[in-house]
């Protein structure tokens, strides 16, 4: 795991600055505090901070191949590394190095960016072809690992965070107004987008070529739904359950590849636990496993339900960290490192965990990924229960929503949204349509015009319209909220404390099986992840494996209503609001007032403007916080 930057000048052969390489790489530190590496040729300037995982002793960065032309920096791990080499050393390819990263140097070699769909990993890569004079940069497919860019009229500049691509001067530091209406539309930033005008993000299963000063982009992977494939036609619900635990098992084997100790994030839910209990046979002593609870009592989820690790069968060392309301103060700190705003304030907990687990381990396994692979969000259930009220006139849909508000406060934004899969269903679905008459008034004229000119230009496979409705909703979860929240808040709140997370269910390997398994089994009646606890319940305590979902919250309504510390009192005030100029200062302190008199729950709204506020103060004003 690491930070990688470069540099490609706009005119062919000029010398990299290489001052301005150094500042960026060292902005990345935090990513990668064993080591640091650098290329630089005529065209081309790679740098790389390194977190040491695989090959301890030679696996340092850059890498190249046998003559020297070609050239790697990598972020990520390459899973299927062992296997790759055994294949390229039988035809002839000579290693320097035990590195995961070196097969992707060979791989090149024989099959340019073809190689890519050899790989099985979590990855964001950048390869110098130094005979083509080309850079190939590229993400894993299910964008577990981050990739931004930007092209200035002096050159093309990449780097894991955008911090790095900041310190050069030549990049607006200036909103992007499309940006922020997704963030108050999804609670998170959509790619290609970053919050920042000037610089983009690279997509999840995309890769982008650098040559002769042209930007061109591809999708080389795409999520695909097409059904059942003819040898599982006469398969029952016992035939996938096996093949899925088979399957899972093979990737947690995978994902325990290190050097280093593997531990665990572990919660009471039956994601993480399947993780865990998998990894057992894997490890020679007890699983390190590392637990967030909340001081709020009505958030804690481990304080009202058991875990794993409270049954010794399991065998597991247990480290559980305690996060206080005041510890909303490390939002400043959190918001650095994710740069983009996030709205669920999950990323502050994850600081602390990441703190916490440093200090015993730098590698850890997940539960990411199960929700959106086997359905398990409630608006799946959601969806099904209020699909049949889509075909209904508008009034009549109206006139229910207003009687499930109090009951069933996101069932409005679902029974309002058309009955087609397209993003407005899909951020009713999620909670994006609450409250969206507010959010659209609490812009400031220029970015309310934004929210209104707003349109959103999805990439449909062809055969979209074919799937079933639970998995065109997948789809959804698969493109957008996993790749662009769920991932990228994992990222950079493990590594703000150079901890590597590990997630095996998004091996895409799994993620392909799990997308030939009929909805009919992964949504059982209202029973989320069927498929998956029927495979798990030999595994399993029956108390894990059957429980229900309950979401991994943090308490934001609290914070909000609490005493607030000096820096939100300070960016919510009526003065700051005016003189930033995103928002109408009259309505965020009327929402603001309204929230803390237990009115209504704004907080995902307030946290969003907060977020907003404190990322200009941070990074277009340039002001210091101490992170």
């Amino acid at each position: 795991m690491c930070g990688i930057c470069g540099i490609v000048p706009s005119k062919n052969n000029s010398t990299v600055d290489a001052k301005l390489l150094r500042r960026m790489t060292d902005t990345l530190y935090h990513r990668g505090p064993d080591s640091e590496g650098f290329y630089t040729a005529p065209g081309i300037g790679l740098g790389i901070r390194r977190l040491s995982i695989i090959d301890l002793e030679t696996g340092d960065q850059p890498i190249a191949n046998e003559d020297g032309n070609i050239t790697v920096v990598c972020n990520g791990e390459i899973y299927n590394y062992r296997e790759l080499r055994r294949d390229l050393e039988g035809r002839g390819h000579l290693f320097r190095t035990r590195s995961d990263v070196e097969v992707i140097a060979h791989l090149y070699e024989d099959h340019k960016e073809e190689c890519l769909k050899y790989l099985r990993g979590m990855f964001a890569l950048a390869v110098w072809d130094g005979r083509a004079q080309r850079l190939l940069l590229a993400r894993d497919r299910l964008g577990i690992k981050p990739l931004v860019y930007a092209q200035t009229s002096d050159g093309f500049y990449f780097a894991s965070e955008a911090k790095a691509i900041l310190l050069h001067r030549g990049i607006r530091r200036q909103a992007d107004p499309a940006a922020l209406c997704d963030l108050f539309s999804y609670g998170f930033i959509t790619a290609p987008r970053t919050l920042f005008s000037g610089i983009r993000r690279l997509p999840d299963g995309h890769y982008l070529i650098v040559k002769d000063g042209e930007v061109t982009i591809r999708r080389y992977w795409h999520h695909d739904f097409t059904g059942i494939t003819h040898e599982r036609r006469h398969w029952g619900v016992n035939d996938y359950a096996e093949a899925l635990l088979h399957k899972l098992d093979e990737t947690v084997a995978l994902h325990m590849r290190s050097d280093v100790e593997v531990g665990a994030w572990l919660s009471p839910g039956v994601d993480s636990s399947a993780v865990t209990s998998l990894m057992r046979k894997y490890c020679a002593r007890p699983v390190k496993v590392f637990l967030i609870g909340f001081e709020d009592p009505e958030t804690n989820e481990i304080g009202r339900c058991s875990t794993l690790a409270s049954y010794p069968a399991y065998d597991l060392k247990a480290t559980t960290v305690l996060f206080k309301t005041s510890d909303f103060d490390l939002f400043p700190k959190a918001l650095w490192h994710s740069e983009d705003p996030l709205i669920a304030g999950i990323e502050i907990a994850r600081l602390l965990l990441s703190k916490a687990t440093a200090r015993d381990v730098k590698v850890v396994l997940t539960g990411e990924g199960a929700d959106e692979v086997l359905g398990g969000y409630q608006w799946y259930a959601g969806d099904r229960i209020l699909r049949p009220f889509a075909r209904y006139p508008l009034m009549l849909r109206k006139i229910a929503a207003a009687c499930l508000a109090g009951r069933w406060p996101g069932a409005a934004s679902i029974l309002l949204s058309a009955a087609q899969m397209d993003s407005l269903r899909y951020t009713g679905l999620i909670g994006g349509g609450i409250f969206a008459d507010t959010k659209r008034r609490i812009f400031q004229e220029e970015y309310a015009h934004a929210w209104m000119r707003r349109h959103e230009n999805d990439f449909l496979p062809q055969a979209f319209g074919r799937w079933h409705p639970m998995e065109q909703l997948q789809y959804h979860d698969l493109t957008k909220r996993l790749p662009d929240a769920i991932t990228y808040q994992l990222d950079r709140s493990s590594m703000s404390h150079s901890v590597e997370a590990r997630v095996p269910f998004l091996d895409h390997e799994l993620v392909e099986f799990c997308s030939r398994i009929p909805p009919s089994l992964k949504l059982k009646g209202l029973r989320e992840k069927y498929i998956l606890r029927k495979a798990l319940q030999k595994e399993l305590p029956p108390e894990i494996c059957w429980r229900r979902k309950h979401a991994f919250n943090t308490p934001t309504a609290q914070w909000l209503r609490s005493d607030l510390p000096d820096f939100a009192k300070e960016l919510l005030s009526e003065r700051a609001l005016k003189e930033k100029g995103y928002f109408d200062p009259g309505l965020v302190t009327q929402v603001l007032a309204g929230h803390r008199a237990r009115r209504a729950n704004y907080a995902n709204l307030l946290m969003a403007v907060l977020g907003v506020q404190l990322w200009d103060d941070m990074f277009i004003q340039e002001n210091r916080y101490v992170v």
